[in-house]
């Protein structure tokens, strides 16, 4: 009896950490400085009626990096148990490089030249 009274209670009272989405976006050569921002939101009887709470990573990602783009985005969001049934949370965590105008190479690379073959007419010349 007192076994799987302390399974039981320790099953209750036992909080699980859950990774449901990864998503990036491409990693840029230039990561000089990297920003993290973070939104949590508690979830009593998984109830959740505003999801604006997520609205804030952008701006905070944008703050932190501003004189430059923020590239190489990578979210996560967890789903944290406190206690099953009654206490939850969501925690999406955001992370990105600052990539300023100074880090990156100024120039564009050159294009290849393409010579026409030599049995090509030029572009401007007609074969009659």
């Amino acid at each position: 009896m007192k076994k799987s009274a302390f399974l039981l209670l320790g099953l209750l009272f036992s909080g699980c950490v859950h990774m449901r989405s990864i998503s990036t976006t491409s990693i840029p050569a230039a990561r000089d400085k990297a920003i993290q921002a973070e939104a949590y939101r508690f979830l009593f009887l998984l109830i959740n009626f505003n999801n604006q709470y997520v609205d804030t990573l952008t701006r905070d990602l944008a703050q932190q990096c501003p004189d430059g783009r923020v590239e190489g985005i990578l979210t996560k969001q967890e789903d944290i148990v406190y206690f099953p049934f009654f206490a939850h949370a969501v925690r999406v965590t955001a992370t990105g490089f600052c990539v300023t105008p100074s880090s990156t190479s100024s120039a564009p690379e050159p294009s290849p030249a393409v010579a026409p073959a030599a049995n090509e007419a030029p572009s401007g010349d007609v074969e009659k």
